[in-house]
């Protein structure tokens, strides 16, 4: 599978029909706790995209707060899933900046080797979620 990366505004036209099928999908969101999905002005959207077929694999919406950069209600297709998390979590480590608040993420249990790998520690645990943050 060759992925592609794509970085979106929240608010962009474009946004709704890449993410549209996989963001109202009953299998999505059960994999995403039955939480729905959202977005503002405040996020971007880092879609995985095959370029074979065009269609979209895997996102994680990027909020950006005044006190953190919040990756929060990510999803990878269960084909490549990891691989497809780590290139979109690269992605969006290589558009942080020094002058962009802290890299925070609310990971799912199950991902916490994923994050970890990608230089995120645990600061804090609930029963399904780990709010993990980026180290420098």
């Amino acid at each position: 599978m060759t992925i592609q990366i794509y970085k979106i505004d929240g608010t962009a036209k474009e946004l709704y029909p890449l993410v549209g099928p996989l963001v109202m999908n009953p299998a999505v969101l059960k994999y995403n706790n039955r939480y729905p999905f959202k977005t503002t002005k405040n996020f971007e959207w880092y879609v995985a995209v095959d370029k074979e077929n065009g269609e979209a694999v895997g996102f994680i919406p990027l909020e950006h707060k005044n006190s953190e950069t919040l990756i929060n209600n990510y999803y990878a297709q269960a084909e490549g899933h990891d691989e497809i998390l780590g290139w979109l979590l690269d992605a969006v480590k290589q558009d942080m900046t020094d002058e962009m608040p802290p890299l925070t993420a609310l990971a799912q249990i199950q991902h916490a080797a994923l994050f970890k790998e990608q230089g995120f520690t645990t600061t804090k645990e609930w029963k399904l979620y780990l709010k993990m943050q980026k180290t420098k």
